[in-house]
């Protein structure tokens, strides 16, 4: 009986410090890597955190029924005209009848669901083509190259020419 007692203990003893253990790589895990910058409409900005090419595909939905006149619209008709979409003129800050159209064609290009939305998985298709140029991000697109674009500390992407935010709630860009 005695033995039983002693190897009870000793499984009681062994448990707390498996837990205890397991509770302090948890801990240790969770404070010593930072999570990544998580976008949100709820925040009003495109944002972003480490590797570029996956920082927009966890971004809100712009269409021509959702937040359809922002500088986040203006971002997006930004990669339109660098894949050759667009036009630089058609780029208004406006999810029309003409954003929506060339949206669908890229969609359709890149193996995606031609709903016409920009949504995580258009925005995260995307990014793929992000790159750094110096201090500054750009579109690698199939036409030419958007170098227009910045992140901040923040995570917060910005026009650096104008240095209006890449936001789903203003149109300031092209106001």
């Amino acid at each position: 009986m005695g033995g039983t007692l002693l190897n009870n203990k000793a499984g009681a003893w062994m448990r707390r410090i498996v837990v205890g253990g397991v509770a302090v790589a948890l801990a240790a895990g969770t404070v010593g890597i930072a999570a990544p910058a998580q976008a949100s409409v709820s925040q009003g900005y495109v944002a972003g955190a480490g590797v570029l090419t996956d920082d927009w595909g966890d971004e809100g939905t712009i269409s021509a029924t959702t937040r359809s006149h922002s500088n986040a619209v203006f971002l997006w008709q930004a990669v339109l005209v660098a894949d050759g979409y667009l036009t630089p003129s058609q780029a208004d800050c406006w999810f029309g009848s003409t954003t929506k159209a060339a949206t669908q064609r890229w969609q359709r290009a890149h193996g995606l669901d031609d709903d016409g939305s920009v949504g995580p998985l258009t925005f995260g298709k995307a990014d793929d083509k992000l790159v750094w140029s110096g201090t500054h991000v750009a579109y690698d697109g199939s036409v030419s190259f958007f170098d227009a674009m910045a992140r901040d500390g923040n995570g917060y992407y910005y026009f650096y020419r104008t240095g209006d935010k890449a936001s789903y709630t203003s149109s300031s860009v092209c106001d």
